[in-house]
Protein backbone atom coordinates (compact mmCIF):
# COMPACT_ATOMS: atom_id res chain seq x y z
CA UNK A 1 0.00 0.00 0.00
CA UNK A 2 3.09 2.46 0.94
CA UNK A 3 4.63 1.99 -2.44
CA UNK A 4 1.40 2.73 -4.74
CA UNK A 5 1.53 5.54 -2.93
CA UNK A 6 4.20 6.91 -3.26
CA UNK A 7 4.25 5.52 -7.07
CA UNK A 8 0.92 8.05 -6.97
CA UNK A 9 2.50 10.97 -5.33
CA UNK A 10 5.78 10.50 -7.55
CA UNK A 11 3.14 10.45 -10.56
CA UNK A 12 1.40 13.65 -9.56
CA UNK A 13 4.31 15.47 -9.07
CA UNK A 14 5.19 14.25 -12.75
CA UNK A 15 2.15 15.88 -13.85
CA UNK A 16 2.10 19.39 -11.77
CA UNK A 17 5.91 20.02 -13.13
CA UNK A 18 4.91 18.83 -16.87
CA UNK A 19 2.30 21.38 -16.90
CA UNK A 20 3.41 24.51 -19.07
CA UNK A 21 6.48 22.64 -19.88
CA UNK A 22 8.34 24.29 -23.25
CA UNK A 23 7.23 21.60 -26.43
CA UNK A 24 9.30 21.08 -29.48
CA UNK A 25 8.46 19.87 -32.93
CA UNK A 26 12.11 19.30 -34.86
CA UNK A 27 11.22 20.06 -38.59
CA UNK A 28 12.97 17.75 -41.82
CA UNK A 29 15.66 20.73 -42.46
CA UNK A 30 16.36 24.45 -41.12
CA UNK A 31 13.10 26.49 -40.79
CA UNK A 32 13.06 29.87 -42.39
CA UNK A 33 9.13 30.45 -41.42
CA UNK A 34 5.72 29.57 -40.16
CA UNK A 35 2.52 30.67 -39.91
CA UNK A 36 -0.35 28.78 -37.51
CA UNK A 37 -3.95 28.29 -37.84
CA UNK A 38 -6.53 25.99 -36.25
CA UNK A 39 -3.97 24.24 -33.99
CA UNK A 40 -1.69 23.37 -36.94
CA UNK A 41 1.16 24.65 -37.63
CA UNK A 42 2.87 25.32 -41.11
CA UNK A 43 6.48 25.89 -41.38
CA UNK A 44 8.70 26.43 -44.52
CA UNK A 45 12.78 25.36 -44.65
CA UNK A 46 15.97 25.89 -46.47
CA UNK A 47 15.75 22.83 -48.52
CA UNK A 48 12.33 23.36 -50.21
CA UNK A 49 9.67 22.27 -47.99
CA UNK A 50 6.32 23.11 -47.08
CA UNK A 51 5.62 20.68 -43.78
CA UNK A 52 2.41 20.98 -41.76
CA UNK A 53 2.27 19.63 -38.04
CA UNK A 54 -0.73 19.07 -35.41
CA UNK A 55 0.73 21.37 -32.35
CA UNK A 56 -1.10 19.30 -29.87
CA UNK A 57 0.31 16.20 -31.01
CA UNK A 58 3.30 17.41 -32.57
CA UNK A 59 3.05 15.00 -35.60
CA UNK A 60 4.42 15.69 -39.25
CA UNK A 61 0.35 15.79 -40.59
CA UNK A 62 2.07 16.53 -44.66
CA UNK A 63 5.08 17.39 -46.55
CA UNK A 64 5.10 19.31 -49.89
CA UNK A 65 8.71 19.49 -51.49
CA UNK A 66 9.19 22.03 -54.30
CA UNK A 67 11.54 20.36 -57.23
CA UNK A 68 15.04 21.59 -57.34
CA UNK A 69 16.50 24.70 -59.53
CA UNK A 70 19.88 25.25 -61.37
CA UNK A 71 22.28 27.46 -60.06
CA UNK A 72 24.33 30.07 -61.78
CA UNK A 73 26.82 27.26 -62.50
CA UNK A 74 23.91 24.82 -64.07
CA UNK A 75 24.13 22.98 -60.50
CA UNK A 76 20.96 21.45 -58.84
CA UNK A 77 20.46 23.07 -55.74
CA UNK A 78 17.24 22.97 -53.13
CA UNK A 79 14.47 25.42 -53.90
CA UNK A 80 14.56 27.78 -50.81
CA UNK A 81 11.18 28.36 -49.22
CA UNK A 82 11.83 31.77 -47.80
CA UNK A 83 8.13 32.89 -46.50
CA UNK A 84 4.68 31.39 -46.40
CA UNK A 85 1.34 33.29 -45.27
CA UNK A 86 -2.01 31.56 -45.42
CA UNK A 87 -5.05 33.00 -46.85
CA UNK A 88 -8.10 30.95 -45.89
CA UNK A 89 -6.80 26.78 -46.65
CA UNK A 90 -4.32 28.18 -49.05
CA UNK A 91 -0.53 28.43 -48.46
CA UNK A 92 0.79 31.24 -50.60
CA UNK A 93 5.04 30.62 -50.59
CA UNK A 94 8.20 33.02 -51.64
CA UNK A 95 9.99 30.22 -53.22
CA UNK A 96 13.60 30.70 -54.90
CA UNK A 97 13.41 30.70 -58.22
CA UNK A 98 15.63 31.54 -61.62
CA UNK A 99 18.45 34.28 -62.14
CA UNK A 100 18.62 35.49 -58.21
CA UNK A 101 14.71 36.17 -58.00
CA UNK A 102 11.84 34.59 -56.33
CA UNK A 103 8.72 33.10 -57.78
CA UNK A 104 5.55 33.35 -55.58
CA UNK A 105 3.35 29.64 -55.55
CA UNK A 106 0.03 29.35 -54.09
CA UNK A 107 0.00 25.57 -52.09
CA UNK A 108 -3.93 23.59 -51.92
CA UNK A 109 -3.33 20.47 -50.45
CA UNK A 110 -0.87 18.94 -52.65
CA UNK A 111 -1.53 20.81 -55.68
CA UNK A 112 1.60 23.92 -56.20
CA UNK A 113 0.65 26.69 -59.11
CA UNK A 114 3.01 29.98 -59.59
CA UNK A 115 1.49 32.70 -59.82
CA UNK A 116 3.95 35.06 -59.64
CA UNK A 117 7.23 34.72 -62.09
CA UNK A 118 10.47 36.69 -60.45
CA UNK A 119 11.66 37.31 -63.95
CA UNK A 120 8.39 39.42 -63.99
CA UNK A 121 9.25 41.35 -61.64
CA UNK A 122 12.34 41.81 -61.67
CA UNK A 123 13.42 42.08 -58.18
CA UNK A 124 13.42 39.99 -55.34
CA UNK A 125 10.68 39.25 -53.35
CA UNK A 126 11.85 40.03 -49.37
CA UNK A 127 8.57 39.86 -47.10
CA UNK A 128 5.04 39.01 -47.70
CA UNK A 129 1.86 39.91 -45.97
CA UNK A 130 -1.93 38.89 -46.54
CA UNK A 131 -5.21 40.41 -45.81
CA UNK A 132 -8.73 39.99 -46.90
CA UNK A 133 -7.64 37.80 -50.62
CA UNK A 134 -5.07 40.01 -51.29
CA UNK A 135 -1.24 39.66 -50.96
CA UNK A 136 1.56 42.29 -50.17
CA UNK A 137 4.34 41.71 -51.39
CA UNK A 138 7.85 43.84 -50.07
CA UNK A 139 10.53 44.07 -52.71
CA UNK A 140 14.42 43.98 -52.05
CA UNK A 141 13.93 47.43 -54.04
CA UNK A 142 11.84 48.76 -51.72
CA UNK A 143 8.78 48.64 -53.79
CA UNK A 144 5.15 47.71 -52.56
CA UNK A 145 3.15 45.27 -54.44
CA UNK A 146 -1.04 44.73 -54.07
CA UNK A 147 -1.59 41.41 -55.55
CA UNK A 148 -5.44 40.35 -56.07
CA UNK A 149 -5.23 36.27 -55.61
CA UNK A 150 -8.97 36.21 -56.76
CA UNK A 151 -8.33 38.04 -60.36
CA UNK A 152 -4.50 36.52 -60.05
CA UNK A 153 -3.92 40.52 -61.05
CA UNK A 154 -1.47 43.21 -59.83
CA UNK A 155 -3.40 46.51 -58.05
CA UNK A 156 -0.64 48.48 -57.41
CA UNK A 157 3.19 48.86 -57.61
CA UNK A 158 4.30 51.25 -55.00
CA UNK A 159 7.87 53.22 -54.19
CA UNK A 160 8.35 53.40 -50.51
CA UNK A 161 11.75 54.96 -49.95
CA UNK A 162 15.28 54.69 -51.90
CA UNK A 163 16.95 52.48 -49.80
CA UNK A 164 17.06 48.60 -49.89
CA UNK A 165 13.93 46.82 -48.24
CA UNK A 166 14.43 44.57 -45.36
CA UNK A 167 11.34 43.92 -43.15
CA UNK A 168 7.25 44.72 -43.38
CA UNK A 169 4.38 43.65 -40.83
CA UNK A 170 0.96 44.78 -40.86
CA UNK A 171 -1.81 46.37 -38.50
CA UNK A 172 -4.59 43.57 -37.64
CA UNK A 173 -7.08 45.48 -39.05
CA UNK A 174 -5.50 45.20 -42.32
CA UNK A 175 -5.47 49.28 -43.45
CA UNK A 176 -1.26 49.74 -42.42
CA UNK A 177 1.89 47.89 -43.51
CA UNK A 178 5.25 49.13 -41.75
CA UNK A 179 7.87 48.52 -43.91
CA UNK A 180 11.89 49.19 -42.97
CA UNK A 181 14.93 49.57 -44.47
CA UNK A 182 18.20 50.08 -44.57
CA UNK A 183 17.84 53.90 -43.68
CA UNK A 184 16.90 52.73 -40.10
CA UNK A 185 13.44 53.97 -40.68
CA UNK A 186 10.25 52.96 -40.18
CA UNK A 187 7.92 53.48 -43.12
CA UNK A 188 4.13 53.68 -42.22
CA UNK A 189 1.81 52.72 -45.77
CA UNK A 190 -1.69 53.19 -46.62
CA UNK A 191 -2.63 50.09 -48.12
CA UNK A 192 -5.62 50.99 -49.78
CA UNK A 193 -3.34 53.10 -52.00
CA UNK A 194 0.10 52.41 -51.51
CA UNK A 195 1.29 55.47 -50.13
CA UNK A 196 3.73 56.59 -47.11
CA UNK A 197 1.71 58.17 -44.27
CA UNK A 198 4.40 58.74 -41.60
CA UNK A 199 7.85 58.05 -41.39
CA UNK A 200 9.31 57.21 -37.63
CA UNK A 201 12.90 57.38 -36.93
CA UNK A 202 15.56 58.28 -34.90
CA UNK A 203 16.09 55.26 -32.60
CA UNK A 204 18.17 53.30 -35.62
CA UNK A 205 20.82 54.33 -37.37
CA UNK A 206 21.60 51.03 -40.02
CA UNK A 207 19.73 48.68 -41.24
CA UNK A 208 16.56 47.51 -39.84
CA UNK A 209 16.38 43.88 -40.21
CA UNK A 210 13.03 42.76 -38.35
CA UNK A 211 9.63 44.76 -37.24
CA UNK A 212 6.19 43.86 -35.41
CA UNK A 213 3.65 45.55 -34.40
CA UNK A 214 0.53 45.56 -32.75
CA UNK A 215 -1.89 47.63 -30.62
CA UNK A 216 0.14 51.26 -31.44
CA UNK A 217 3.50 49.80 -30.91
CA UNK A 218 6.19 49.39 -33.27
CA UNK A 219 9.11 46.98 -31.79
CA UNK A 220 12.95 46.46 -34.45
CA UNK A 221 15.64 46.14 -34.26
CA UNK A 222 18.94 45.71 -36.67
CA UNK A 223 22.57 46.07 -37.46
CA UNK A 224 23.16 48.68 -34.86
CA UNK A 225 22.43 46.51 -32.27
CA UNK A 226 19.81 48.17 -30.95
CA UNK A 227 16.12 46.86 -30.03
CA UNK A 228 14.06 50.20 -30.79
CA UNK A 229 10.24 50.91 -29.39
CA UNK A 230 7.98 53.35 -31.02
CA UNK A 231 4.49 54.72 -29.28
CA UNK A 232 2.43 55.56 -32.27
CA UNK A 233 -0.16 56.92 -30.00
CA UNK A 234 1.94 59.04 -27.67
CA UNK A 235 4.48 59.54 -30.42
CA UNK A 236 7.67 58.87 -28.03
CA UNK A 237 10.35 56.32 -28.81
CA UNK A 238 12.94 54.88 -27.09
CA UNK A 239 15.89 51.89 -27.98
CA UNK A 240 17.47 49.51 -25.97
CA UNK A 241 21.13 48.68 -26.85
CA UNK A 242 22.20 44.96 -27.38
CA UNK A 243 25.35 43.38 -28.03
CA UNK A 244 24.23 41.47 -31.21
CA UNK A 245 22.88 42.45 -34.39
CA UNK A 246 19.00 41.75 -33.90
CA UNK A 247 17.56 39.81 -36.33
CA UNK A 248 13.95 38.21 -35.19
CA UNK A 249 11.70 40.08 -32.67
CA UNK A 250 7.97 39.78 -31.76
CA UNK A 251 5.49 41.66 -29.75
CA UNK A 252 2.22 40.88 -27.58
CA UNK A 253 -1.54 41.41 -29.24
CA UNK A 254 -1.47 44.13 -25.67
CA UNK A 255 1.72 45.60 -26.84
CA UNK A 256 3.05 45.35 -23.50
CA UNK A 257 5.62 42.81 -23.95
CA UNK A 258 7.86 42.10 -26.62
CA UNK A 259 10.76 39.58 -27.54
CA UNK A 260 13.91 39.74 -29.34
CA UNK A 261 16.53 37.51 -30.28
CA UNK A 262 20.00 37.26 -29.00
CA UNK A 263 22.12 35.66 -31.13
CA UNK A 264 25.38 35.87 -28.88
CA UNK A 265 23.79 33.28 -26.59
CA UNK A 266 20.98 31.93 -28.94
CA UNK A 267 18.29 32.81 -26.87
CA UNK A 268 15.20 34.47 -27.05
CA UNK A 269 14.48 37.93 -24.29
CA UNK A 270 10.93 38.77 -23.15
CA UNK A 271 10.96 42.37 -22.39
CA UNK A 272 8.24 44.33 -20.57
CA UNK A 273 7.84 47.13 -22.74
CA UNK A 274 6.62 49.96 -19.95
CA UNK A 275 9.32 49.28 -17.28
CA UNK A 276 12.00 48.30 -20.12
CA UNK A 277 13.00 45.51 -18.50
CA UNK A 278 13.57 41.73 -18.81
CA UNK A 279 10.73 39.51 -17.61
CA UNK A 280 12.40 35.99 -18.65
CA UNK A 281 15.11 35.10 -20.68
CA UNK A 282 13.87 31.69 -22.99
CA UNK A 283 16.50 29.13 -23.86
CA UNK A 284 16.70 26.07 -25.68
CA UNK A 285 17.76 27.17 -29.22
CA UNK A 286 20.94 26.24 -30.73
CA UNK A 287 21.38 28.19 -33.92
CA UNK A 288 20.12 31.61 -35.21
CA UNK A 289 15.70 32.74 -34.58
CA UNK A 290 14.49 33.45 -38.02
CA UNK A 291 11.11 34.02 -36.53
CA UNK A 292 9.19 35.13 -33.40
CA UNK A 293 5.02 35.11 -33.16
CA UNK A 294 2.80 35.35 -29.85
CA UNK A 295 0.09 33.42 -29.85
CA UNK A 296 -1.17 35.00 -27.05
CA UNK A 297 0.03 37.03 -24.29
CA UNK A 298 1.33 33.88 -22.82
CA UNK A 299 2.65 31.96 -25.18
CA UNK A 300 5.28 32.81 -27.77
CA UNK A 301 6.10 30.24 -30.75
CA UNK A 302 9.51 30.58 -32.58
CA UNK A 303 11.65 28.82 -35.41
CA UNK A 304 15.44 28.35 -36.30
CA UNK A 305 17.76 27.22 -38.56
CA UNK A 306 18.53 24.51 -36.24
CA UNK A 307 15.61 22.89 -37.27
CA UNK A 308 13.40 23.13 -34.30
CA UNK A 309 9.93 24.79 -33.67
CA UNK A 310 9.66 25.51 -29.95
CA UNK A 311 6.54 26.68 -28.25
CA UNK A 312 7.13 28.52 -25.30
CA UNK A 313 4.39 28.95 -22.14
CA UNK A 314 4.38 30.57 -19.38
CA UNK A 315 6.17 33.92 -20.04
CA UNK A 316 5.71 36.27 -17.28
Amino acid sequence: MRISFLILIFLLIGIINSQGQDAKIIASAPVTDFAVANNVIFISTTKGTIESYNLGTKKLIKKISFPKIKDFAGDLIDAEVFKIVLIGKSIYAVVHGLNGFNDIYKVDGSSKQKIINGNIIKSVVIDIEPYNGYLYLGLLSSELIKYNTATKKVIYRKQISNYAFSAMTMSKDGKYIFSTDESGEIHKVDLSNGKVVKDYKGQNVDNVLCIDYASGIIVCGGKDRRFSVYNTYLNSAYHISTNSFVIAVGISPSGKIAALFDDENNNIVIYNLGTKSIVKTLKGHTSMVNKIYFTSENQVISCSIDKQIIIWKNLK
